[in-house]
């Protein structure tokens, strides 16, 4: 029985620990007023908008366009990255072959164009998925950047 029990909490306090490094959900009235005023002055009509601190000084802010595209804003000390999300049924062909020949116990989980300082990339989510019926679980995702002509670059 003990055994048991500190298996549970052993399994409780790893779980926590996942989860703790995470983006947590904040208020726009907590975020950084120049990275509010800057979303406000670049994103009109937006919906659905949700923010998230990554750090002290990094806040991502997930919202729908004024056509209903799914987007995110990532601001910081550094400057300002934009995610486009694509649908997965649109997710370029090049992507879907790397994560299969290179990445085979890999499932793409998002796809994106990254546009950063002028220069916009695609990147890709990738993670393996374990466990058991329904409750499955990633792990070890990677991140897979490519250029706009679906060449890989690389994964972190």
């Amino acid at each position: 029985m003990k055994r048991i029990v500190l298996l549970v909490m052993a399994t409780l306090l790893v779980h926590g620990f996942g989860f703790a490094q995470k983006p947590k959900s904040v208020l726009e009235k907590d975020v950084k007023v120049n990275y509010v005023r800057d979303f406000h002055t670049q994103v009109q009509g937006a919906s659905s908008i949700k923010w998230w601190a990554v750090d002290s000084n990094t806040y991502k802010v997930t919202f729908l366009d004024s056509e209903k595209s799914s987007q995110a804003m990532i601001f910081s000390n550094k400057g300002t990255e934009t995610h486009y999300y694509i649908e997965s049924k649109y997710w370029p062909s090049s992507i879907k072959e790397t994560v299969k020949n290179d990445y085979a116990d890999y499932t793409i989980t998002d796809t994106w164009v990254r546009k950063y300082r002028g220069k916009m990339t695609y990147q890709a989510r990738i993670a393996k998925k374990s466990g058991f019926l329904w409750w499955k679980k990633e792990k070890d995702v990677k991140i897979l950047n490519f250029e706009t002509s679906g060449k890989f670059v690389n994964g972190q």
